[in-house]
């Protein structure tokens, strides 16, 4: 592990103190020492927590015939909470890969797989992360010699597979990082009636700061359950009866039928719909606090929810729709909600889970968004009313830029250097995503290729103004690889959840637009739209103001039984699947499919979410049977027929099947942690140092801990003396010795041979009349430099015809000619006159520097 703590050291000052001014300045310095020995821990606000599947282990060498899934297994010590020095990017945001420091890691075998991630208000804070099933479920049973082997399916034996959910934990659990120390422990374990979680896990985390209560959603029950500091359980939400009750809806109440159990040959981890997760209707997953409200995302009708927060943190009765947003491509949900100083609302979308066995395709690929909204209006009740359609960024280079893994985080903003400017609160947006600049565009997957690797799983960062319509593609941007592991062209859905503490001045929400109802009536249009509710069909509705289909006019406010979204006032029978105010996450331009179906292709044929799979070149397509790691299964063997072939991705090589990526040019199969040279030999992979170390721009670190130019570092971590082959950078080119130098009275011509150096003809010298100078005035002498100047009296003696020098006052000083009065500035040197304006009067001023005032 990285180093847990620092501590700075301060040193008392001896000796007597004799004045008063002394005695302050030494008690002001004591003050700043006091402060100063506050430890500054594993974490420093600006910096970024981040959550993401820890890796795979895959065999370098298998048996012809033989699966590589079945002998695939979770890397243990691979990292899944990272934290990211966001300090220092290096220059302005323009596409670049950031190779910023990653001061602290914690691995997979202390905390498992874990996505929601929060951070509380100690100094420095301590870190929480909650066990995950994003990334998939695995599981393990004993092979006939004993040892732990992968399975597929439950059985009597199976267990889950180590690294799935960390040392004494389980799926129901919620870890604690000491923000001093580093130190791990098991904060709490999530439970239901003394029954804990079978698998399904759990979901987003938020930490409201006024009642000191951590928040985290339940995967499987749909409960969101709060926690007071120690750990101890402080009640729990129940989203599927009170919620639903709240805005009218039927309640759904937890299943009474165990949810999963991997002791039965039911649950299939390759199915996600085996898992064990509560019913769209109650699935809960991101959640924030906001002005004592918690606010989270439910997976039906991909909505935002709202509820009410006591002063303790206790729940209550007022939950709310607050929007729900648009049909994404496929299977999403929102599993993270954030907002910025001004009141905007930020939503990460991750896409369904996959199940895949080869750990590769984790999440269904290129439908995550990242979308933001903004309050155009509030009702007579108070309640906010949120723009129809939302803003949306451009996440990533692939496809249609639509790559988000489901963390979104507001941090600081830079300047014009790339370093972090902590006096602006805001103003800048981190999202997870993956293939960040794998471009799909030839031209453009060409030009980030002269630069950066483009397999960037990991954080992409831009000014949050930048918003998909100016920012697309995203150039705008900074980007972060979160393992600094060789790129992986095949891996979708590894990244989870982004914290970032910023200590800001509290800020109201405000609304884009404000003011009176207009008079006289509003046409419809993009920006008019943007900004008010517009009717179906007819005039948008003046500010603060919504569409109420039962009177067919605009309105201050929704009757007591109807609720509003997305500004418009909904009966709960409109609310109810058909109803005319139902927007199903599944519904893409054909509203009958279920809700566990997506409509996919031209003709917009329903299909269900577990058979949807991304073709070659992005589509999503139907699969008429089972999706295994993210492909479809057309119900023919996974392996070739014939038990003397490799799988897919190995190569025959000795008698067995070495790993494509593992093969190097003279046939050796290189083991896990090696790589293939230019050479053909096998070389270990140096992983690049996880430490603070802060390089200028154009530089990142290397194995040895220094700084090297970014087109002289190989794979391996070193720093060759000249730049590198971009298509090779196994090794350090090979140079040959310079050249002996030529003799004396010879050069190198342009072939590179020594030739006697020609002889230019002797140039004619002039000398040089020096010219005498000019005498020099009565009353005046030369100086050193030959320049006349007055002469000055001796003290005490006025010459007639001459002026006395003036006094002048402190800080100031007699003026080349004795008659004026200048600032004395830095190095003793005069300064301007300052112009005090009005009547011209020239003189000290009060912000002259070494003038009066001695700030």
């Amino acid at each position: 592990m990285s180093k847990h703590g620092r501590s700075l050291v301060s040193h008392a000052t001896g000796g007597a103190l004799r004045h008063l001014a002394a005695l302050l300045i030494a008690m002001l310095w004591l003050g700043g020492a006091a402060i100063a020995q506050t430890p500054r821990g594993i974490y420093a606000p600006g910096d970024a927590a981040v959550t993401g599947f820890s890796g795979a282990v895959r065999p370098f060498e298998i048996a012809p015939g033989q699966d590589p899934a079945s002998v695939s297994f979770i890397d243990p010590n691979g990292p899944a909470l990272r934290v990211i020095d966001l300090t220092r990017m290096g220059g302005p945001a323009q596409g670049q890969v950031v190779g910023a420091p990653k001061p602290f890691t914690v691995s997979a075998a202390l905390i498992g797989q874990v996505f929601g991630v929060a951070l509380d208000d100690r100094a420095p804070a301590n870190i929480y992360v909650a066990a995950s099933s994003a990334y998939g479920l695995s599981l393990v049973a004993p092979g006939p010699d004993g040892q732990p082997q992968r399975v597929q399916r439950g059985g009597k034996d199976a267990a889950f597979m180590p690294g799935q959910w960390g040392a004494g934990g389980g799926p129901g659990s919620i870890w604690k990082v000491d923000g001093v120390t580093g130190l791990v422990s098991l904060f709490a374990t999530v439970a239901v009636d003394g029954k804990g979680n079978a698998g399904a896990a759990l979901g987003g985390l938020a930490y409201d700061p006024g009642s000191q209560s951590l928040y985290v959603a339940d995967r499987e029950s749909g409960l969101i359950h709060r926690f007071a500091p120690d750990g101890s359980p402080r009640g729990v939400y129940d989203h599927g009866v009170a919620g639903l009750k709240a805005v009218g809806l039927e309640p759904v109440p937890p299943s009474p039928v165990p949810a999963m159990d991997i002791t039965s040959a039911d649950f299939d981890s390759a199915s996600p719909a085996s898992w064990g997760f509560a019913p769209p209707e109650r699935r809960v997953f991101g959640l924030a606090v906001r002005d004592r409200r918690l606010y989270y995302a439910v997976a039906d009708g991909l909505r935002a929810w709202s509820v009410g927060l006591s002063g303790d943190g206790a729940f209550a009765a007022d939950a709310r729709i607050e929007l729900a947003a648009p049909p994404a491509a496929g299977p999403t949900e929102i599993a993270k909600i954030d907002f910025d100083d001004s009141g905007r609302m930020y939503l990460a979308e991750r896409a369904a889970p996959t199940g895949a066995q080869d750990y590769q395709a984790l999440a269904v690929p290129a439908i995550g968004r990242l979308l933001r909204y903004t309050t155009i209006g509030v009702t007579e009740n108070k309640q906010p009313i949120w723009q129809l359609q939302p803003d949306e960024y451009a996440v990533g280079f692939a496809g249609d830029f639509r790559n988000d893994n489901g963390g979104v985080a507001i941090g600081y903003r830079y300047d014009a250097r790339g370093d972090l400017n902590r006096d602006s609160c805001g103003g800048f947006v981190w999202t997870s995503g993956e293939q960040l600049r794998a471009a799909s565009d030839p031209a453009l997957a060409a030009e980030l290729a002269r630069s950066d690797a483009a397999a960037i799983n990991g954080l992409q960062g831009m000014p949050i103004w930048h918003i998909r319509r100016n920012n697309e593609p995203p150039r705008a941007s900074y980007f972060i690889d979160y393992a600094d592991a060789p790129p992986n062209p095949a891996a979708r859905g590894h990244l989870g959840d982004i914290a970032i503490l910023r200590q800001c001045q509290p800020r109201r929400a405000m609304m884009l637009f404000g003011g009176e109802p207009e008079r006289g009536v509003l046409v419809p249009g993009l920006w008019t739209c943007r900004s008010h509710v517009c009717a179906p069909g007819g005039p948008a509705c003046p500010v603060n103001q919504v569409w109420n289909p039962a009177t067919g006019a605009c309105s201050s406010g929704c009757a007591p039984q109807d609720v509003l979204i997305n500004g418009q006032c909904c009966s709960p029978k409109d609310l109810r699947p058909g109803g005319a105010c139902k927007q199903p996450s599944t519904n893409i331009g054909k509203p009958m499919c279920g809700t566990t179906q997506t409509p996919i292709g031209p003709n917009n044929e329903c299909c269900e979410n577990s058979q949807i799979y991304a073709g070659g070149n992005g589509q999503l397509l139907c699969c008429a049977g089972t999706v295994v790691n993210g492909t479809c299964d057309l119900k023919k063997p996974k392996l070739p027929i014939c038990l003397d072939c490799c799988a897919p991705g190995y190569v025959k090589s000795g008698g067995k099947c070495c790993l494509q990526s593992q093969l190097s040019s003279k046939g050796q199969c290189c083991p896990t942690g090696q790589t293939p040279s230019a050479n053909g030999s096998c070389q270990p992979w140096k992983w690049l140092p996880k430490l603070s170390l802060c390089c200028a721009s154009g530089f990142v670190p290397t194995a040895k801990g220094s700084c090297c130019a970014a087109a002289n570092l190989t794979t391996s971590g070193e720093c060759c003396p000249v730049a590198l082959d971009p298509n090779d950078r196994s090794q350090c080119p090979t140079q040959s010795s310079p050249p002996a130098p030529c003799g004396r009275g010879e050069r190198r011509d342009a072939s590179g041979a020594c030739v006697a150096t020609p002889r230019s003809p002797p140039s004619t010298v002039i000398p040089v009349v020096p010219r005498k100078p000019a005498k020099c005035l009565p009353g005046e002498r030369r100086n050193a430099q030959g320049v006349c100047v007055p002469r000055r009296p001796p003290p005490g003696v006025v010459t007639p015809g001459v002026m006395r020098p003036i006094a002048c006052p402190p800080g100031f000083a007699p003026g080349p000619y004795g008659q004026r009065c200048f600032p004395i500035g830095r190095g003793g040197r005069f300064g301007p006159p300052p112009f005090r304006g009005g009547g011209g009067a020239i003189g000290p001023g009060p912000n002259m520097r070494g003038g009066l005032d001695r700030r």
